[in-house]
């Protein structure tokens, strides 16, 4: 008797604990999905590629509290899914998920000089050597509309209409000027104009600043002990650079007697790569190689991305998107092997192609009023400096240090 009041008990048991729990279920499936009364969304669920949006700007009604606020991912064309959480009325978290539609509705950058000017008998394609490309999608479609001829001087009237994936469509009238080929050799820079270096180091130098040189094999032999004794404090040295689309990977012919004899004068280190990646695997294996040529030198300064392949851009067939994922990669690729990664640029397309908030800069900006707005960690002022241990030009850095 003893042993079946037993079982009937454990049975019992059992019951009410499977009914707690069918009854805890059930109250969180009508807490999360039926009781939706209490929150409403707009009817239009749609945003722009990379736009900084939070999930509350689609609410219309919420009769409670967001928990979180959350920035939508919108790094992707296409359906996002969002999910809040928020305390209803009866101080309940409840979780709400729905789609957002990310659209693509940024016309495609068109870049051509007007008049854009070719010598007679050049052999290109006019397409592909004018800027085309698009924020999102890697291939755009260009087409030239109008008459002309590269073996005949003359002035031709273009057009060229770019169209992306998305259809959005951007057109530039512009005069095709075919003129005669110049065989006069261009005249080299002449001493009459360049920017001391002195100069620059009386202006800029500050307790919060660092000013520096960036060189390479066209600054031949170095004098770094002279560099070092006219206030020279950082050198960004080019390590090498890949030859064109798919090439070869290049040591720069004086790097290691620059990295050398900086190290050896007590002048901090950075090197630069220049580089053709057209995909994020080019990226990663450049970013190795440049770790693997630094194992027996100990640099104190960053590794730089330089790509400015700007006149070939359309030929890569890559989007600002696409070029931006190589430059992260790069960068990411030697931050793992404890190194700084930094981004090499002009001002305009740090303004317009790279998106800024993902890396440190290195600005090239040739004046000397900076009104460029984003953070930089180095200012190339210029490009014609001249100093005392260098025979001929240099560029000049000015970087930017925390105290």
């Amino acid at each position: 008797m003893n042993k079946i009041m037993f079982s009937y008990k454990k049975v019992i048991i059992i019951y009410l604990i499977v009914f707690l729990i069918v009854t805890t279920l059930s109250f969180y499936f009508f807490i999360n999905f039926v009781n939706t009364d209490d929150i409403l969304l707009k009817k239009d669920l749609t945003c722009k590629f990379r736009e900084k949006i939070k999930a509350s700007e689609f609410i219309t009604k919420i009769d409670g509290t967001l928990v979180k606020n959350n920035y939508i991912d919108t790094s992707e064309v296409g359906t996002s899914r969002v999910t809040i959480q928020y305390k209803n009325k009866y101080g309940i978290k409840v979780k709400k998920t729905f789609n957002v539609e990310v659209l693509d509705i940024t016309k495609p950058t068109i870049i051509v000089n007007n008049p854009y000017i070719i010598e007679k008998g050049t052999i290109l394609s006019l397409k592909d050597s004018i800027f085309c490309a698009d924020d999102y999608d890697d291939y755009v479609d260009c087409q030239i509309t109008g008459d002309y001829n590269l073996n005949k001087v003359g002035n031709y009237d273009l057009k060229i209409t770019a169209t992306d994936f998305s259809n959005n469509k951007e057109e530039k009238d512009f005069t095709l000027k075919i003129v005669e080929k110049n065989n006069t050799q261009t005249k080299d820079k002449t001493d009459n104009t360049y920017t001391d270096f002195k100069e620059i180091k009386e202006k800029y130098k500050k307790d919060n600043t660092l000013i520096g040189l960036d060189i390479s094999k066209w600054q031949e032999t170095v004098n770094y002990r002279r560099l070092k004794e006219s206030g020279v404090e950082f050198v960004m040295i080019k390590i090498g650079g890949q030859t064109e689309i798919n090439g070869l990977y290049i040591e720069d012919p004086r790097f290691k007697e620059n990295i050398e004899n900086a190290i050896a004068n007590d002048i901090k280190v950075g090197v630069y790569f220049y580089s053709y990646a057209k995909n994020e695997r080019d990226a990663k294996l450049q970013a190795r190689w440049i770790v693997k040529k630094l194992r027996d030198y100990k640099i104190n300064l960053p590794i730089a991305f330089d790509w400015e392949n700007w006149n070939q851009y359309t030929t890569f067939q890559i989007s600002f998107n696409t070029l931006n994922k190589i430059a992260n990669t790069f960068i990411k690729e030697v931050e793992k092997n404890n190194y700084q990664g930094i981004l090499y640029s002009s001002k305009y397309y740090l303004e317009n192609i790279w998106y800024q908030e993902n890396y440190t800069k290195w600005l090239a900006y040739y004046t000397k009023n900076n009104d460029y707005k984003e953070k930089y960690l180095i200012w190339q002022i210029c490009n014609d400096g001249r100093i005392d241990g260098i025979n001929g030009y240099v560029d000049i850095d000015i970087m930017n240090i925390k105290k």
